[in-house]
């Protein structure tokens, strides 16, 4: 018995050590989009804080600078944006026919069902044929 638990824990073992394995993958590719995109946003930040310093510089108008203000307000209010995005979360839905785990109870359960209906069907027949034997004899 002793043998059984352990060839299931080690069948467990093996499952979740291949789940991590994907969720660290996983986990990598999305750290390097992340930081990618992080890059790409701090750079634009940049560009757009020297465009507004620019601007400042060029012009000195008081209408200026109020454009300016809104412009930083929208650039504040696009990063809360931002940070605020929900994740996209994948859900997967699918029907096994073959089970990954607990096979025995599955089969099991299975067979005996099929086994069951085999049964019921025979006895139907058997008892229709009984009946109509006790038809023609009367």
């Amino acid at each position: 018995m002793d043998t059984n638990n352990n060839k299931l824990n080690k069948e467990e073992k093996e499952n979740v050590l291949l789940v991590l394995n994907e969720f660290s993958q996983e986990y990598k590719v999305n750290a390097k989009a992340i930081s990618m995109l992080t890059a790409n946003v701090k750079e634009c930040i940049a560009k757009i804080n020297e465009f507004i310093e620019e601007s400042k510089k060029e012009y000195k108008g008081g209408e200026d600078l109020q454009q300016i203000e809104q412009l930083k307000e929208r650039i504040d209010e696009l990063k809360n944006l931002i940070v605020t995005q929900p994740t996209e979360v994948k859900q997967e839905k699918r029907i096994l026919l073959f089970p990954e785990h607990d096979t025995k109870e599955y089969y099991g359960t299975v067979l005996r069902w099929i086994l069951y209906i085999i049964i019921a069907t025979y006895g139907f027949f058997l008892l229709k044929y009984l009946i109509d034997l006790l038809k023609i004899q009367q």
